[in-house]
């Protein structure tokens, strides 16, 4: 008897859980009556009685989760003078002060934020004695009923400096008020815009920053952000530090036109994650920088833009137009970029040792040939989001480029040996439709799963011309002769792939978790008929697992956690099947509020390209060919970094030491093969070598000269390499420094930055980038942002890229020289316009692409 009594006790209580009401909303600056009303429908038990002009005023920012109507409006009141009557089936919801007349506002801070649960009080202007009060929500509005015609107002908050005003009794608007020193779970900052975290730093735009910027990569580089440069004219993000730079917009990976259709306003703030965690799967990036983005929901956003070169063949162009209604928004992005530049010419100087004792020089001397190029990218977006709860993103993309010029035209010569014409061109079009989809759902208990499905193809088809002719007084006679040689090929590519990736994070007060994995499979078949004739069928899969662990105690933070990746590429019988494990560590320890100290070491793994694993053979001319090498095996690096970082209002300085070390990492090897004809042919093939060393420190001091207005940043780096190959041994030293001047005053903004040109140092060859010398004049007037950019200022005879190969059989001195790129003056417009209210679309925390065809 007891037991059934015992059962059916449980049977009771089970019942009623499940039929027990669960209230979930969010709202957003929605009217208190409109909020009841809402509630009104969702009640199974209770009518709810209120007049809807008396709270109409009220407005209501608040997620609401409980397990009954009653709590639900007892949240929503929140601070308001208003008073709940709960009966047996009707609940009564009135305001307890009654007046005509209200003190309506919204208390915004210096970046345009809400502040929160701020105390405002309403004083006589006669006496300053109390007449009445209220708290702002959590969207900064504030609604007093107050008798008065005008009362002192007087707005106090933890970090704030105290307003005390007299106002009239209506709507006044926006308050804003100044931030005095404040602490946002990070480093305690007075009178400055920088929070340092154990993997980022948190940057929040000054209002001449935003002001001055009509796209994101404008403001980015407004912020001047330590070990970042930023190319406008190019739409490029760079690291100092030679890595790669990863961009993000609500922790969503952008695209160009993703940051292009980005306004400036609605960024509330910057994040700089410097110490990228396991969770964004690229072991070779150097930052990551996420814009937070405020997002509209009803209404529309767009602009237009341009930029026109005077010189050399020179235009980017880009559209773009997002309409929001309710919990939908509808996007569509469109770029164009066109290049065309006439004097390009690529010079060899070359000394080669053969295995006989002998040594030949052989010079290419280059004529200017003609390089032409363009791309088009158009991508379709729908996002439908109710932020708190859920979001699904849909994004289809097509990315065309055409190169259908793109020579390099030389003359050789040997000592002893008839002068020879090399006519050199290439030919592309490479067609890339995408489809991206993704989902992400908040859980209770501040847990977060996340879904990221993409869908790639990537259509190439490539022309390789080269012909070597017996130079006869000009190059144009030349070629009326028959060739010497022929190394012309063509190659058709299709490969065909897809991603997918899922992770769940959970937090607490004081730490988080993330546990995540990401699977990529693809097929790729490339055609090579020529002189190189061959079918390379490549099949790659990748498996990548990762938990990641990051906390904070006072003034001590750190970031743990495990990947683990196992790799798998196959060409036929050939290739290769390996787990990889990448663990990291970082620890961030805050000497003061100003000043912190941050190590991170890790272990990365690196797997060769499709490229190099091709199985084929190409000439570049009679006298030097390349091989693809099929048993190329992941590499492994070992990563110690150690940086400080000191704020203060007028100064900032960020200084960071690094020691790299890769195990058997791929580097090229050149051996002389001898032919059948006695003669030698000088083979470069990708081979696992022995060892890579790096050590690089830099440091890049910031100095506000006039706040907010007038900023100098300087750079200087030192590069020690050395390098260990199977038959070969380096050492590289290099030396580079670099200073940027900017100043903002109004609508107008003038920078100017010069960098002596970078260098990279790999296996037995050093590689020169372009020098960087460029002026950037702007003016905003309203929506319109007109602007001039100068290229390579102050050098007339243009750009000249370098690189060196220091191997026992072969010495090269390379330069690619663009002459017509010198001095070059770019006009730039562009014009935005919106219209609707704002809220936030929920962000995704994943995002991948492919663009690797394969083909050299």
């Amino acid at each position: 008897m007891r037991r059934f009594s015992a059962i059916i006790f449980l049977l009771c209580t089970f019942a009623l859980a499940m039929s027990a009401q669960h209230i979930q909303r969010n709202y957003h600056n929605r009217s208190m009556s409109d909020v009841l009303i809402d509630l009104d429908k969702a009640s199974r038990r209770y009518k709810i009685s209120f007049i809807y002009n008396e709270l109409e005023d009220f407005t209501v920012t608040q997620s609401v989760k409980t397990a009954n109507i009653p709590d639900a409006i007892r949240k929503v009141i929140g601070f308001y003078p208003m008073q709940m009557t709960v009966g047996d089936s009707l609940i009564t919801v009135e305001c307890i002060r009654k007046s005509e007349r209200k003190l309506i506002g919204r208390l915004i801070d210096n970046h345009n934020l809400p502040v929160e649960f701020a105390n405002i009080q309403l004083l006589n202007p006669k006496d300053s004695s109390f007449l009445c009060g209220g708290v702002s929500n959590a969207n900064g509005d504030f609604v007093i009923p107050c008798q008065q015609k005008q009362a002192l107002m007087k707005v106090s908050f933890v970090g704030y400096k105290t307003i005390c005003k007299l106002v009239p009794i209506a709507r006044i608007g926006n308050v804003r008020m100044q931030a005095n020193s404040y602490l946002l779970k990070g480093v305690t900052v007075e009178a400055a815009r920088v929070v340092e975290k154990v993997d980022r730093q948190i940057i929040f735009p000054t209002k001449e920053q935003v002001k001055t910027a009509s796209n994101g990569y404008d403001l980015l580089d407004n912020l001047s952000l330590p070990t970042i440069i930023v190319n406008r004219a190019e739409r490029k993000v760079l690291s100092l530090k030679g890595g790669d730079v990863q961009i993000r917009i609500n922790d969503v990976k952008a695209s160009m036109q993703d940051v292009l259709a980005l306004q400036p306003d609605e960024v509330t703030k910057v994040e700089f994650i410097n110490v990228p965690g396991l969770k964004y799967g690229n072991s070779n990036l150097d930052a990551v920088i996420n814009y937070q983005v405020r997002r509209r929901y009803a209404g529309y956003v767009g602009g237009v833009s341009t930029m026109q070169g005077t010189k050399a063949g020179f235009n980017n162009s880009d559209g773009y137009f997002k309409y929001n209604v309710k919990k939908s928004e509808f996007s569509i992005n469109y770029s164009f970029s066109y290049r065309s530049v006439e004097e390009r010419s690529y010079e060899s100087l070359g000394t080669y040792h053969l295995p006989t004792g002998e040594t030949l020089h052989r010079n290419y001397l280059g004529y200017d040939s003609p390089f032409l190029y363009t791309t088009n990218n158009v991508q379709l977006g729908y996002n439908l989001s109710e932020p708190d709860k859920y979001t699904l993103n849909v994004r289809l993309n097509f990315y065309n480029h055409n190169s259908p010029v793109r020579g390099m035209n030389q003359l050789y010569q040997e000592s002893g040996k008839a002068n020879q014409y090399l006519q050199n061109n290439r030919k592309m079009l490479e067609q890339i439709p995408s489809l991206d989809i993704y989902y992400s759902l908040n859980m209770p208990h501040d847990q977060n799963l996340a879904l990221n499905l993409v869908g790639t193809y990537i259509g190439t088809d490539y022309q390789y011309r080269m012909r070597e002719y017996t130079f006869n007084k000009s190059p144009e006679e030349s070629v009326k002769s028959a060739p010497l040689t022929d190394y012309s090929y063509d190659a058709t590519g299709r490969k065909r792939s897809l991603i997918g990736e899922g992770t769940y994070s959970k937090n607490w007060k004081q730490m988080a978790l993330s546990v995540g994995g990401q699977y990529n499979i693809s097929h790729t078949d490339n055609i090579y008929v020529g002189s190189s004739n061959a079918d390379t069928e490549l099949k790659y899969s990748n498996l990548y697992l990762f938990t990641q662990l990051q906390g904070q105690q006072k003034w001590f933070s750190y970031q743990v956690g495990v990947g683990a990746t196992r790799s798998s590429i196959h060409q036929g019988e050939n290739g290769y099947s390996k787990w990889l494990f990448r663990p990291q560590v970082t620890l961030q320890a805050k000497a003061s509020d100003r000043l912190s100290f941050k190590w991170s070491s890790k272990i990365t793994s690196d797997i060769p390209s499709l490229s190099d694993l091709s199985e084929l053979r190409q000439y570049s001319n009679s006298f030097e060919a390349r091989d693809g090498n099929s048993g190329l095996k992941p590499f492994t690096g070992y990563n110690n970094t150690l940086s400080a970082s000191w704020n203060i209002p007028l100064m900032s300085v960020y200084l960071e030491g690094n020691w790299t070390y890769y195990d058997k990492p791929i580097a090229t090897s050149i051996l002389p093969e001898k032919r059948e004809d006695g003669s030698y042919l000088f083979v470069s093939k990708p081979e696992n070598q022995k060892s890579h060393n790096y050590k690089h420190l830099l440091l890049t001091p910031e100095v506000h000269l006039i706040k907010d207005h007038l900023d100098l940043n300087l750079m200087c780096e030192y590069q020690n390499v050395k390098t260990k190959g199977l038959d070969y041994s380096h050492e590289f030293n290099y030396f580079r420094y670099g200073a940027e001047i900017r100043y903002m005053t109004g609508n107008w903004n003038i920078g100017y930055g010069a960098y002596k040109v970078e260098k990279s140092f790999w296996g037995e060859k050093t590689n020169g980038g372009e020098p960087t010398s460029n002026l950037a004049v702007t003016y905003s007037y309203k929506n319109w942002q007109f602007g001039v950019l100068g290229l390579f200022v102050f050098y007339p005879h243009g750009c000249v890229y370098k690189d060196e190969l220091f191997n026992k059989y072969v010495q090269q001195k390379n330069k690619v020289h663009l002459a017509d790129q010198g001095n070059m003056l770019v006009f730039a417009a562009s014009f935005n316009f919106n219209h609707g209210r704002r809220y936030h679309t929920g962000s995704r925390k994943l995002n991948n692409s492919d663009r690797d065809n394969g083909i050299r």
